[in-house]
């Protein structure tokens, strides 16, 4: 059963919140909410999982989502409970105001990050999709939100230890 968090209609600069909130089976995707790249990766991701329940993370390459490559981010299960960053595209990089590549999940500094932590888990564990919407509040620009959604990938054993990502930054009024 899918768990969707409704979109708020207050927008409130001064907090950090989550706006809209979805974690479910991949074919419940609300597809309203998303924004060209995410559609265009979500498109990818169905193609090349064919048959099979989810791609394997060789059956991905980045070069085959040029238009989506800046807002791209590709994660590995590290661990137990967190996720090294292995690709994240410039747009990415560019406004969480560093490099990911190599960076855990748990040392991004969000007052939301034991609810991304969830999110990530859902995917990499039960092989669900998260698309969420968040403030940027913890950057001191609350004039920003972002939207991301996160796909499983499995390993060549078959498990969803990787996942493909894409996020989108937006100004508000």
């Amino acid at each position: 059963m899918p768990t969707i968090l409704g979109r708020r209609t207050a927008f409130d600069p001064a907090r950090e919140e989550t706006l809209f909130r979805f974690i479910g089976p991949i074919e419940a995707i609300p597809r309203p909410e998303l924004r060209d790249r995410h559609r265009l990766v979500l498109d990818y991701w169905l193609a090349k999982r064919g048959t099979e329940t989810m791609p394997r993370r060789a059956d991905i390459d980045p070069a085959d989502l040029v238009k989506a490559l800046p807002s791209l981010v590709i994660w590995e299960a590290y661990g137990t409970d967190d996720f090294r960053c292995r690709l994240a595209g410039t747009e990415v990089c560019l406004e969480l105001l560093k490099r990911l590549e190599g960076i855990l999940l748990s040392q991004i500094p969000c007052p939301l990050l034991s609810e991304a932590q969830e999110e990530f888990r859902a995917v990499s564990t039960e092989g669900k999709a998260s698309l969420i919407d968040r403030t940027l509040g913890w950057l001191n620009r609350p004039h920003m939100h972002y939207r991301h959604l996160l796909l499983p990938l499995r390993d060549n054993q078959g498990a969803p230890r990787m996942l493909l990502g894409v996020v989108t930054f937006h100004r508000r009024g």
